[in-house]
C-alpha cells in the first residue's frame, strides 16, 4: 500500500471502532426479557450452553479433550463454536467458576467479537477489492454502505450467530484472488483456505465452484499459462479447501460425531430445499418473487439489487477491470441461483453471502460514468452523463430507505414497553 492507501485505511479503521462501540448498548441491553440480567434470543439459548460446556474444563484431560473437540450442535461448524471459545478464555481463566454466573457480558462479548466484528472485516474488506483504498470518498461510502444494510444492523444487534464469520471467509476469498492477481501463488493458497473456512462454518465455500475455474481461464489467458498449470493449480486449491475443511473440524476424525453431522446436515438440507413443515405455504414456494418480502424488508427494494447487478455487468464488459467483475458475477450468479430456486425459507440473513458482495459494488455506477467520459466520445459522454444521474438518483433513494430503517430497529432496544 502507498500512503493514500495507509491513510484511508486507517480512517475506515478508526470508523470501524466507533461503529463497534455503538453496537455495544443495545447488545448490552435488556429489553423484552423477563430476566433482568440478559435478553437471549432464541437461537444463543440453544448455542450458548455448548459454549459454556466448552469451558467448564476439569483435571481430567480426556474429558476436556471431548468436550473442547464432541461439541454436538453440527448445524454449524466447529469454526463458529471454538472461535466463541476463545473469546470467553480469558474470563474463563479470570473469573474460575465464576465466569458461568456472568452470563450477560459473556453473550455480550460474544455478540460484539463473533458477529460485529466479522462484519465491519468483511466491510473492510470487500471495500479494499472494489477500491483499493485509492480514494477517500470511494472507501469511505463503501464502507457505510455496506454498514448500514438493514439485515447487517439488525444482525449486529441480539445475534450471536455464524454469519458474519461466514461472510467474512467468503470477503477474504476475494481478497485473496485480487492480491493473487493470476499468479497462483501464495495468495491463491489463501484463498483456497478462506473459501474451506466458509464451507467449513456454513458450506458456502463451494459455491466458489464457477468463480474459481473462471480465475483460473483468465490467469491462463492473461499469464500464458499452460493447461497443465491451470488444471494443477485447480486440483492444489481443491486440496487446500478440503484440507482446511478437515483440520477446522477435528470432530471429524471420529466416527459418531462424522455420522451424527451427517444426518444432522442431511435433516437441514431436507429443511432447506422444502421448508419446516410439510404444510405447503406460500412463504416456502421456491422462485425469486417469493423473496420480494425478504429483500424490501432486510435490503431494501428489489429493483436497487437488480440495478447493481446490470451494472456491474456492463462495467464487467467494457471496464479495464472486467475480469475482477466476471469473478464476482460468477459468485452472485452461482449462489443467486441456489438461494432464488432451491432454498425455501427466507429468512434475511440467508441473503447476506449473496447480497453484500453485490452492495459492495454501490460505486459501481459511477465507475461506468468514467469509463464513458474518458472514452472521449461524445456520444458516450452523454450517454454515461444519463446513466450517472440517474443512478445518483436511485443511490439516494436507498441510502434514505437504509438509514430510516436503522435507527427505529437501533432505539427499539432503549424503550421500554
Amino acid at each position: 500500500m502507498n500512503n493514500i492507501q495507509k491513510r484511508n485505511l486507517r480512517i475506515l479503521a478508526v470508523m470501524g471502532v466507533l461503529y463497534f462501540i455503538v453496537f455495544i448498548f443495545p447488545n448490552a441491553a435488556t429489553k423484552g426479557s423477563s430476566n433482568p440480567k440478559v435478553f437471549m434470543h432464541v437461537d444463543e439459548y440453544v448455542t450458548y450452553p455448548i459454549v459454556e460446556r466448552m469451558l467448564d474444563l476439569g483435571p481430567d484431560v480426556n474429558e476436556n479433550w471431548g468436550r473442547l473437540i464432541i461439541y454436538g450442535d453440527y448445524h454449524y461448524g466447529y469454526p463458529f463454536y471454538f472461535l466463541s471459545m476463545l473469546s470467553l478464555l480469558p474470563l474463563r481463566l479470570a473469573q474460575g467458576q465464576g465466569f458461568f454466573e456472568q452470563t450477560q457480558i459473556n453473550i455480550l462479548i460474544l455478540r460484539q467479537m463473533i458477529s460485529v466484528l466479522p462484519m465491519i472485516l468483511t466491510a473492510g474488506v470487500l471495500t479494499y477489492v472494489l477500491t483499493h483504498f485509492r480514494q477517500l470518498w470511494k472507501s469511505v461510502v463503501t464502507f457505510l454502505f455496506i454498514l448500514t444494510i438493514p439485515e447487517v444492523v439488525r444482525g449486529n444487534m441480539h445475534w450471536w450467530h455464524p454469519d458474519a464469520l461466514m461472510v467474512l471467509s467468503i470477503a477474504l476469498t476475494f481478497l485473496f484472488l485480487d492480491l493473487d492477481n493470476y499468479r497462483q501463488g501464495k495468495y491463491f493458497l489463501l484463498a483456497a483456505a478462506a473459501c474451506g473456512m466458509a464451507s467449513a462454518i456454513k458450506l458456502m465455500g463451494f459455491f466458489f465452484f464457477i468463480a474459481i475455474p473462471i480465475y483460473l481461464l483468465v490467469a491462463m489467458r492473461k499469464k500464458n499459462y499452460g493447461l497443465k498449470k491451470i488444471l494443477t493449480a485447480g486440483i492444489i486449491f481443491v486440496m487446500v479447501m478440503l484440507v482446511v475443511i478437515i483440520i477446522s473440524n477435528p470432530f471429524l476424525f471420529y466416527a459418531g460425531p462424522r455420522r451424527d453431522m451427517i444426518a444432522i446436515q442431511t435433516e437441514k438440507s431436507d429443511e432447506i430445499s422444502s421448508g419446516y413443515s410439510h404444510e405447503e405455504s406460500y412463504y416456502y414456494a421456491l422462485g425469486p418473487k417469493y423473496w420480494e418480502w425478504t429483500h424490501a424488508v432486510s435490503f431494501g427494494p428489489p429493483y436497487f439489487s437488480i440495478v447493481l447487478l446490470l451494472l456491474l455487468t456492463a462495467v464487467g464488459i467494457v471496464s479495464v477491470k472486467k475480469e475482477q467483475y466476471w469473478i464476482m458475477l460468477a459468485w452472485i450468479a452461482t449462489i443467486g441461483i441456489y438461494l432464488m430456486w432451491f432454498v425455501a425459507p427466507k429468512p434475511g440473513h440467508y441473503l447476506l453471502p449473496l447480497l453484500l458482495p453485490l452492495y459492495a459494488s454501490v460505486l459501481v455506477g459511477f465507475d461506468a460514468f468514467e469509463v464513458g467520459w474518458k472514452s472521449g466520445k461524445k456520444w458516450a459522454r452523454w450517454v454515461s452523463t444519463a446513466v450517472g444521474g440517474a443512478y445518483g438518483i436511485i443511490l439516494i433513494t436507498q441510502v434514505i430507505f437504509q438509514i430510516t430503517a436503522d435507527i427505529p430497529q437501533y432505539l427499539e432496544y432503549f424503550i421500554i414497553n
